[in-house]
């Protein structure tokens, strides 16, 4: 009878287990969110102190040095004034009449009304000047245009792992950081040093390879970081998100991660970026993966370069994807 009470009572706790682990995660992050909003409101709450401690020292150093008035004082002189004795001058005239006085006559026709008339000004019918009296910037040749910058292209690494389904149902398209990375009836586009722009210029390559996809995630933001263009890179990932929703396709949006090698700047940037993408994916009703907290201050899910994840941190970010899979997937 005791074996078959555990037996029985085996399935009922691993099910309470389940639902006490599931509650957990939950409440962690909701509290990392919280955490989030409250840095956020701190930082902001910050600098206008700092602005309004700013304005007192300078209302106070005003009121302390006043600025005095020019004064418009005589100089200084150690004799006393005398009043001098005045003297009128009287101009005599010579007798006879008055000679009004009449400027000299000016001529103010255009000496040079003459070239205006003719074409010099059209290129064809200009007089070419000899060589020794050309300027150096006439007599200097022309530099051609600059060239526009060639589009960035970023090759697609060769899967590591094979895919998991001929017919995907999701592909996951980001940096390197989905290098170890796989999901179930998933295919993993890893494109090593991808940008936004980049992922966005190969998702018509993604939906035209995978036709039977119906989701398509995408895990990419921490290269453009580094390039300090926080209203570039909001403008890249709205492109991004409705190029993906233009195709048909439905967009989950894999959150940053902050990396435990970022400096002080650069985790501030990813910081507003997360805080950012919550509200945006809110907006635009597309599905947001939260993983700063689940990376946060956990070197133990870095590589030893401290950017890239090892193999528990992309099981990490796996799990992760898989459970917003799962909640948002619809079976076709």
């Amino acid at each position: 009878m005791d074996t078959l009470d555990c037996s029985c009572r085996g399935p009922l706790l691993l099910h309470e287990a389940n639902m006490v682990i599931d509650s957990l995660k939950r409440d962690i992050r909701r509290l990392t969110n919280d955490l989030v909003r409250k840095d956020t409101l701190i930082s902001a709450y910050g600098s206008t102190l700092r602005d309004q401690a700013q304005s007192r020292i300078d209302m106070s150093f005003q009121a302390k040095f006043p600025e005095e008035p020019a004064s418009t004082s005589q100089p200084a002189c150690s004799t006393p004034q005398q009043s001098q004795p005045w003297t009128e001058v009287v101009a005599r005239r010579q007798r006879g009449v008055l000679r009004k006085f009449s400027p000299p006559p000016f001529n103010l026709s255009n000496r040079y009304s003459v070239l205006a008339d003719s074409n010099v000004a059209d290129p064809a019918h200009a007089i070419p000047l000899p060589p020794q009296h050309r300027s150096a910037e006439q007599s200097r040749p022309t530099a051609p245009p600059p060239k526009p910058p060639a589009p960035r292209r970023v090759a697609r690494e060769r899967p590591r792992h094979p895919p998991s389904s001929t017919r995907p149902v999701a592909v996951l398209v980001g940096s390197s950081m989905v290098r170890h990375v796989t999901l179930p009836r998933s295919e993993t586009w890893c494109l090593p040093g991808a940008r936004v722009e980049d992922v966005q210029t190969r998702v018509p390559e993604v939906v035209e390879q995978h036709p039977t996809a119906s989701t398509i995630v995408v895990h990419v933001g921490s290269n453009d970081i580094r390039l300090q263009q926080s209203e570039k890179l909001k403008s890249d990932f709205t492109s991004l998100i409705q190029t993906i929703l233009a195709t048909g396709k439905k967009c989950i949006v894999s959150g940053p991660i902050p990396s435990v090698c970022f400096s002080d700047m650069q985790f501030s940037r990813v910081r507003q970026l997360h805080a950012w993408l919550v509200g945006h994916c809110s907006r635009e009703r597309v599905p947001f993966v939260d993983n700063f907290g689940s990376f946060w201050r956990r070197r133990s899910l870095f590589a030893r370069d401290g950017r890239h994840l090892n193999r528990a941190g992309a099981s990490l970010l796996a799990s992760n994807l898989e459970l917003a899979l799962e909640a948002h997937h619809t079976p076709r």
